[in-house]
């Protein structure tokens, strides 16, 4: 990352922050206070928790596969419809370290009402993988990230971004209770290689996600992400996204659905995702 970039993205990261801090306060009020109103139910299990936490959580890595299936908008009557097939493989260095591999590989159908030569087309999607550590801080605290190479590896050049591209990140997790988990991650992507006069790509992401583990194995999340665009004129765009989530009681399952709506500076009216995950409980649980 050049160094204007690198000191650009911390003020914004500084800015973002204090700017929605009281927002994001009153979004864990709102979780704290529907918690109260079923305390008199079971406890979710530990393990189930932790599957539950890691929708949204990437200090936390765990043997998975999921199946996910997104709905798009757009403001000029475009659709878009992704289905992601992902998987995350982990496995313990140390009593407090771990490791993992993971890739994503979408299968994409859009519909453009404009008249062009892709009013509707279908095939696979830019493939991605990444990998990096988690850390177990305390028994309160955890902290990870990695890097991730997006590939221009689409069968049609209008399902592509035609950029081969790398994103460094990391988070930190803090489990203010048992049943309440906030995050913190900060992104940067930059694209290595442009085709067909793509212009670089070259932005940075800020996610601030919150985790309520609900009894009976339920739990519900809530995140901003504020994404500033250094290649076009430091553009910023902003995004909420709420969802609900339930690990099954018999298989280690956990199906979710979401709702993503951006507020300013993007041309999507909303997604909606609804995913499947399974979970290989074999692997080492973060303790």
């Amino acid at each position: 990352m050049r160094a204007d970039n690198l000191h650009l993205a911390l003020v914004c990261c500084f800015l973002v922050f204090s700017e929605f801090f009281r927002s994001f306060l009153l979004v864990t009020l709102v979780l704290l206070a529907s918690s109260s109103l079923s305390a008199v139910e079971r406890p979710t299990d530990p393990v189930a928790a932790d599957q539950l936490k890691q929708l949204n959580d990437q200090t936390i890595i765990g043997n998975r596969v999921s199946l996910g299936s997104d709905w798009s908008q757009y403001r000029d009557g475009a659709e878009k419809a992704t289905w992601t097939l992902a998987g995350l493989w982990g496995w313990p260095i140390s009593d407090w370290e771990d490791w993992g591999v993971r890739f994503k590989l979408p299968f994409v159908y859009q519909r453009c009402d404009e008249a062009s030569d892709h009013a509707e087309v279908g095939g696979v999607g830019d493939f991605e993988i990444g990998t990096g550590p988690a850390f177990r801080l305390n028994d309160t605290w955890r902290t990870g990230g990695g890097i991730e190479l997006h590939g221009d590896t689409a069968s049609d050049r209008a399902l592509a971004e035609s950029v081969w591209r790398l994103k460094t990140g990391w988070g930190v997790s803090h489990d203010i209770t048992d049943w309440l988990t906030l995050t913190f991650n900060a992104d940067y992507s930059r694209s290595i290689v442009e085709k067909h006069d793509v212009q670089p790509q070259s932005y940075f992401e800020l996610a601030l996600p919150a985790t309520l583990i609900l009894p009976n194995d339920w739990s519900m999340s809530a995140r901003y992400k504020a994404t500033v665009d250094f290649e076009n004129g430091d553009r910023w765009s902003h995004t909420v996204n709420a969802g609900v989530a339930k690990r099954l009681s018999k298989v280690p399952i956990v199906l979710s659905a979401s709702l993503e709506k951006p507020l300013a500076g993007s041309g999507k009216e909303f997604q909606v995702s609804i995913t499947v995950v399974y979970y290989f409980e074999r692997y080492h649980s973060p303790k």
